[in-house]
């Protein structure tokens, strides 16, 4: 960041790793740098099936303008929105993917590695610690939950080994939305549907419990994000609700997460984490794509971290 210049400040395209030209993120910062504790940076991770060349970083800007013009801006400090490498997609009906290209042959850890770098990346210009809300939609909530987590996998894929070696600090509050948590469980519910196997495979390859970011019988952390949200719409027309009810479970079965608005009514048994529910409407894609109900998740997680001092 170029102090020296005015505000906003807007970049696109910044590449954080030489491993492809999809290795860039886009930033907006509003006005000059405070220290109130009350701010956070926005990271947003876009989904797209690991796969998709029409779902990039470009994808959070309805989300961002909206923000932006928003009472909520008071406690944003910046926005950041990550594009990474993308799994093969040769039968794209536009853009039709390379065996030859980096960009576009990417197989789990690939992408979370990525995302790891990136988040280094912003965290090393911008020094904001911890105080960032990462925020995914679809497999970028996957990716959001991997990252936020990943000191704490015990049993990484050997080709991953070099992930934990730079740990990043991980966010205060994460935001995951129209999320995939539990992939063996999204297959089985769609038996039905191939596309959903082969989406699943062609990023994790034939094991895909490693896409699943939370093991239950693990218990939460201290540096496990303290606020966690699952946004999800009862509209979506692609990812079912069962996938909330399966991570809501596993988090509360953590004991670390207390549901917002009960961890004081005396029965609360969690380590110290809030979790919230967030009901969306409209269709899977539709939430980001015109900005209005991701923008509303987003000020409400805002809300909630505010009144946690």
């Amino acid at each position: 960041m170029d102090t020296t210049q005015g505000f906003p400040q807007s970049r696109q395209n910044v590449k954080y790793s030489p491993h492809s030209t999809l290795n860039t993120l886009d930033y907006y910062i509003p006005r000059r740098p405070s220290t109130a504790a009350h701010q956070l940076w926005i990271i947003y991770i876009h989904g797209g099936a690991w796969r998709d060349p029409e779902i990039d970083s470009t994808s959070f800007l309805p989300t961002q303008s909206l923000l932006s013009q928003s009472r909520a801006i008071d406690q944003i400090a910046g926005f950041a929105s990550i594009n990474y490498r993308l799994s093969p997609y040769p039968s794209h009906p536009r853009s039709p993917s390379s065996p030859s290209d980096p960009a576009r042959n990417a197989h789990h850890p690939d992408h979370l590695t990525d995302i790891l770098a990136a988040l280094r990346h912003l965290q090393d210009a911008f020094g904001f610690g911890n105080r960032y809300l990462l925020v995914g939609h679809s497999c970028g909530a996957t990716l959001a939950f991997q990252a936020a987590m990943m000191h704490h996998l015990h049993h990484s894929p050997p080709s991953s080994s070099s992930l934990a070696a730079e740990p990043i600090t991980p966010p205060l509050a994460l935001l995951a939305v129209e999320g995939l948590y539990d992939l063996p469980a999204l297959i089985a519910y769609h038996a039905d549907s191939p596309a959903y196997q082969d989406i699943v495979t062609n990023a994790f390859g034939p094991h895909p419990g490693t896409g699943r970011p939370l093991n239950q019988k693990q218990p939460a952390p201290a540096r496990w994000p303290k606020l966690i949200a699952l946004a999800h719409s009862r509209q979506d027309e692609l990812v079912e609700w069962q996938q909330v009810d399966l991570m809501h479970a596993a988090l509360k079965q953590s004991g670390g997460y207390d549901e917002v608005g009960r961890e004081e009514d005396g029965d609360g048994k969690g380590g110290g984490g809030r979790l919230k529910l967030i009901e969306l409407n409209g269709g899977h894609d539709d939430v980001w794509r015109e900005g209005g109900e991701l923008a509303r998740a987003v000020s409400e997680v805002l809300q909630v971290v505010r009144g946690m001092g």
